[in-house]
């Protein structure tokens, strides 16, 4: 859910269980203006999503007070780096 009126609107809402998840305005103007969501319309857009996917992994990793909730696992940063070397090679050929 968005909060963007204050902390005190969050912290007074029935479903509020801590802070962990809650990133700034800043955070997700940031995370939410990378290409993989600003290209949407670009006609090859599904061309490059590979690498929109995984110029957004390091963009995740960086956000402060993230928390778990948008914190991808280790195993799924595996599965982008796999995706993106499978994507590779079946460009060469």
């Amino acid at each position: 859910m968005n909060f963007f009126r204050s902390e005190e609107h969050l912290r007074n809402w029935p479903g509020f269980t801590g802070m962990e998840g809650i990133i700034t305005l800043d955070d997700a103007m940031r995370l939410f203006s990378a290409p993989l969501f600003t290209r949407r319309l670009d006609p090859d857009y599904f061309s490059h999503l590979n690498a929109y996917i995984a110029d957004l992994v390091p963009l995740m990793d960086s956000l402060k007070g993230a928390g778990s909730n948008w914190r991808l696992k280790w195993f799924e940063k595996f599965g982008t780096k796999v995706m993106a070397k499978l994507k590779s090679r079946q460009r060469r050929r």
